[in-house]
C-alpha cells in the first residue's frame, strides 16, 4: 500500500517512481546483506553472532560468509534439561527462492557430550559422540521482521556402552525483528520427536518441546 501511494505521488509529482523491490529484498540492511543465521539467505560477506536461552537450552553461534553464498560458522548449545552439550561447526548456503520464500541449506557437525544429569531425565546416563545435523531453511520477510521455518534431522552417534544412535527430527519456526542499529531480538518455537537404540541415553522415544528467546547481532 505504501509503494503504491509512492508510486502514485511521483507520478504526479512528474518524479520517476522509485523501482519494486524484488520479494526478500527488505531480508536485509541498506547494503544488501542478511543479518540473521537462522534464515535461507547467505551473509554475503558479512558475520553475525546469536545467542538464545529458553525452554530448554541455551547457546550462542557466530559465522562469517566466506564468499557471497557460502557462511561457515561455529556455535555451542547446552540442554539444561538433559545436561547435553553440542560444539560444531556448520556451514549454510542459500539455494534458491519458491512462492515468495527463500531457501537455504544448513549442514552442522560437531562434538555430543551428556553429563548424565538425571535431575529430570532418570533415564539419562553419561556419554560421548558425533553429531550430523542437516537442515532445510526456508524464510521470508513478515513486516520489519523475518519468519524461519526450519526441518532439522539431528543424528548423533554415541561411543559409551558400546555405542548406540540418537535420532532427533524438529521442526521450528522462528520471527527476528530489529530492535536497535545492528541489534535484534525474537523468538523460536519447535518440536522434535526423539529416539534412538543400542547404548545411547534417553533412547526411548518421546516429543520434545522447545520455545526460545533469541539476540542477534550484526557484526560487520
Amino acid at each position: 500500500m505504501l509503494a503504491a501511494t509512492a508510486a502514485l505521488a511521483a507520478l504526479l509529482l512528474g518524479a520517476p517512481a522509485a523501482p519494486a523491490q524484488p520479494p526478500g529484498a527488505a531480508d536485509s540492511p541498506a547494503d544488501g546483506r542478511s543479518t540473521s543465521l537462522l534464515g535461507a539467505r547467505s551473509l554475503d560477506g558479512g558475520s553475525a553472532a546469536l545467542a538464545w536461552a529458553g525452554f530448554a537450552s541455551l547457546g550462542a553461534a557466530y559465522a562469517q560468509g566466506i564468499t557471497t553464498q557460502d557462511d561457515l560458522g561455529a556455535s555451542a548449545e547446552f540442554d539444561w534439561s538433559s545436561t547435553e552439550l553440542w560444539l560444531s561447526g556448520f556451514w549454510r548456503r542459500p539455494l534458491g527462492s519458491v512462492a515468495g520464500w527463500d531457501v537455504g541449506g544448513r549442514l552442522r557437525l560437531g562434538w555430543y557430550v551428556d553429563a548424565g544429569g538425571t535431575w529430570i531425565h532418570a533415564d539419562n546416563r553419561g556419554d560421548r559422540g558425533l553429531l550430523a545435523a542437516p537442515t532445510l531453511v526456508f524464510s521470508t520477510r513478515a513486516g520489519d521482521g523475518l519468519v524461519s521455518l526450519s526441518a532439522d534431522l539431528p543424528l548423533t552417534f554415541t561411543a559409551w556402552r558400546g555405542g548406540g544412535f540418537l535420532l532427533a527430527p524438529k521442526v521450528a519456526v522462528g520471527y527476528e525483528a530489529p530492535l536497535y542499529g545492528d541489534l535484534t531480538i525474537g523468538v523460536r518455537a519447535g518440536v522434535s520427536y526423539r529416539g534412538g537404540g543400542g547404548g545411547a541415553p534417553m533412547r526411548a522415544g518421546r516429543v520434545e518441546p522447545e520455545l526460545l528467546v533469541l539476540v542477534g547481532y550484526r557484526v560487520f
